[in-house]
């Protein structure tokens, strides 16, 4: 194994011998791929951030989880296994969820959970008139802080 410094200045220079099948036969190519200190230190500050997502684990991402699986639940009538639901309970558990949520925690809800909360908002035959009044304060609460 060899150990290589880099310092800011510095070229690195990758080369690699590989083997191809062709037509005619096998063949060895060499390939190479040269980095200077400056690309390598960008390539790796932007690969940290773009890989993960700044709310993939945040209460407010899991919620976002929690609001997708409902609202197509309560939509179909069905659990994605196919098991009848009951709309009553999926609702009452998803507001109790979103009822743990700190307020802190509401920039973190994806565009799509908002998106399916304001369209189950909007479908006046899925809610009973307690659940749309209930659902409306915390679509309220969650405009509110985005503003």
């Amino acid at each position: 194994m060899a150990t290589v410094e880099l310092r800011e200045g510095d070229v690195l220079n990758i080369v690699w011998t590989s083997v191809q099948n062709t037509p005619l036969g096998r063949k060895e190519v060499e390939s190479s791929l040269s980095y200077t200190y400056a690309e390598l230190m960008e390539r790796l500050r932007s690969k940290t951030r773009r890989d993960t997502s700044r709310r993939s684990g945040t209460e407010g991402a899991r919620f976002s989880r929690v609001v997708a699986l409902a609202t197509n639940a309560m939509h179909k009538g069905k659990w994605s296994t196919g098991a009848d639901i009951d709309r009553d309970e999926v609702f009452q558990r998803m507001m109790s969820r979103f009822r743990e949520l700190h307020t802190s925690e509401y920039q973190n809800i994806t565009k799509n959970a908002k998106d399916s909360l304001s369209y189950l908002f909007q479908k006046k035959s899925l809610l009973k008139t307690l659940q749309k009044k209930e659902l409306g304060t915390a679509l309220t609460a969650i405009k509110d802080r985005d503003s």
